[in-house]
């Protein structure tokens, strides 16, 4: 071999003992360096404030309050119901003009005109008067015969009570005139019309006329009420869910009337059949109607229209005396709990010390019926104990219950939480405030089960970066950790519940595992090779590196050496 040729291969070897050397030293703080580089993008030291503010929301409903659409009468069929007067001290003269037939005053119609306003209970808005008083105008027409009265006016009120007189009329045959209330008639302290007919119609003889009453009659509607069915199973399973959910609407017709009784001078209208319409409020969202009538099953479906409504005919004998109006229907809405934190169904954030947390929930109703509210909505939190929760509230001020779960009787622990009631179109936030008290010892081994020293572990809490603020939107993890020399972390003063564990080395994935509050230690094995095994393996290649490289060298001196 040529020395020229001799002193490239001695360079060469010499440069590669230099590279082996160097990588062998490099290559392991260059991985090192990257683990660390990658991990500083993803923690940042700074504690985020919290991301939502109370303006972001607004309450749409202001009480619990169902809206109870209108109702409108149609018909009235007065079933001969007459005019009459009373016995009245303020007139003692008169009586006897009455009683002696000197004076008869005959009902001859009662009609129907029209609804003036109808009953309408609305929650939403603010321009409509809730009022539960149905007025309804009235056309009463009177024959008066005289028969040499003793006075010259009379005294009259209708039977219906209470009743306002609007207009009054006079027909003496010839000629019909409006009466003026300032001139011509007055109503006295107890709603008597006093009409001085004699002075009206002065030097004209008669001894019959008309009169026509245009009276505004008022209807009530007791105990008007849509109730949810308690008895529905309404659990939320999902982030989005829908919902069908029964209702209860019922009201009792009321109409009242004067006795011909003094001793008990005020009584229920019970002659009298009312026609009228409900509109029930969303009446186009609801289905699977059941109505009953005074207790009485009836085919729905010859009572709604095609517009929704629902009409009662006067053939019903819908009576004015305290007849009642059930009907069931159903509702679908959509629920929606906004960006949550998966199973938690919320946003976790540290707020005091080490442990006092908050979990920020943000249910919504995104569809549905817009005027009815939903309410007993609930979802089971397996996270938080009982004898965790400091404090519940919610942004509206509305009821946001929670509830023990007996494990004896349920199979289950943690509790039952209630939702706020809510209406279509409105996110209401709620807050439990809880201490977290529990423990995650996590023990992180090799391929030979062996403590794996100096691992960089990554915490998720349902599936996200576990820290002092939760969300799926950003997060504010804890610093990273690295096992100690026993392979170990330990997490404390974090919620109960399941967490997912990602375990890196020299910046490299190993695995990624579950771990839990409910373990006393959680294992978690990787297939990293065992750390001996590494010594002896690049122990081993150096040495064989730097044997070859002495007995070439040796070789080579003593080529170098020969003549």
């Amino acid at each position: 071999m040529s020395n020229k040729k001799r002193k490239y291969v001695i360079t060469s070897i010499k440069i590669l003992l230099v590279f082996l050397i160097f990588s062998n030293v490099l290559i392991p703080l260059v991985l090192r360096s990257n683990s660390l580089k990658s991990t500083s993008q993803i923690y940042n030291p700074e504690l985020e404030i919290s991301k939502f503010s109370k303006e972001d929301y607004k309450a749409i409903l202001n009480e619990e309050k169902q809206a109870l659409g209108n109702i409108t009468i149609n018909d009235i069929n007065f079933n001969e119901l007459e005019g009459f007067s009373i016995y009245n001290t303020s007139y003692p003269l008169i009586w006897e003009d009455y009683k002696s037939g000197a004076l008869s005053i005959t009902q001859f119609e009662m009609q129907f005109l029209n609804t003036s306003e109808p009953a309408i209970v609305d929650n939403l808005n603010e321009n409509i008067e809730d009022n539960n008083i149905i007025k309804v105008n009235l056309n009463e027409s009177l024959i008066v015969e005289l028969n040499s009265p003793t006075l010259g006016y009379l005294i009259y009120h209708s039977r219906l009570f209470p009743c306002r007189l609007l207009q009054f009329f006079v027909d003496n045959g010839t000629n019909v005139f409006e009466l003026n209330n300032e001139t011509d008639y007055s109503i006295d302290n107890d709603d008597f019309i006093v009409f001085n007919y004699e002075d009206f119609f002065k030097n004209w003889p008669t001894s019959e006329f008309k009169m026509y009453l245009i009276w505004e009659y008022e209807v009530s509607i007791d105990n008007w009420r849509l109730n949810q069915n308690q008895s529905n199973d309404l659990v939320i399973q999902e982030q989005i869910q829908n919902f069908t959910v029964e209702y209860h609407y019922y009201f009792v017709l009321t109409g009242k009337k004067y006795n011909l009784s003094i001793s008990d001078p005020i009584i229920f209208a019970d002659n009298i059949d009312v026609a009228l319409t409900v509109e029930l409020p969303d009446r186009y969202l609801l289905s699977d109607h059941i109505l009953e009538l005074n207790n009485e099953s009836i085919n729905i479906n010859d009572y709604l229209n095609s517009n929704k409504t629902i009409d009662i005919s006067l053939v019903e004998h819908f009576s004015a005396d305290r007849s009642t109006f059930s009907l069931n229907f159903t509702a679908l809405f959509t629920f929606q709990f906004i960006k949550p934190l998966r199973e938690t169904w919320a946003i976790d954030r540290l707020v005091e010390e080490r442990n006092i947390r908050e979990r920020i929930y943000f249910p919504s109703l995104i569809q549905g019926p817009q005027h009815i509210y939903l309410k007993n909505l609930s979802f089971y939190e397996p996270t938080i104990y009982f004898e965790q929760v400091i404090k519940n509230s919610s942004l509206f001020d509305r009821n946001s219950p929670y509830f023990y779960l007996n494990t004896s009787l349920t199979g289950k622990v943690g509790i039952l939480v209630k939702v706020p009631y809510l209406v279509v179109g409105e996110t209401c936030p709620f807050i439990l405030k809880y201490i977290s008290t529990q423990t995650l010892r996590l023990v992180i081994t090799d391929n030979i089960k062996m403590p794996l020293v100096g691992a960089y572990v990554e915490v998720y809490y349902y599936g996200q970066r576990y820290g002092t603020y939760i969300s799926t939107e950003w997060v504010q993890p804890i610093a990273p950790g690295t096992t100690n020399e026993n392979g170990q972390i330990i997490l404390n003063l974090i919620p109960y519940g399941n967490y997912t564990i990602r375990v890196y080395q020299n910046g490299i994935f190993l695995t990624e595992s579950t771990a839990s509050t409910y373990n006393e230690y959680n294992y978690i094995y990787t297939s990293y090779p065992h750390f001996p095994l590494w010594i002896i393996i690049f122990g081993s290649t150096n040495g064989l590196i730097l044997i070859f490289g002495v007995i070439f060298y040796l070789k080579n001196k003593k080529l170098r050496q020969l003549p």
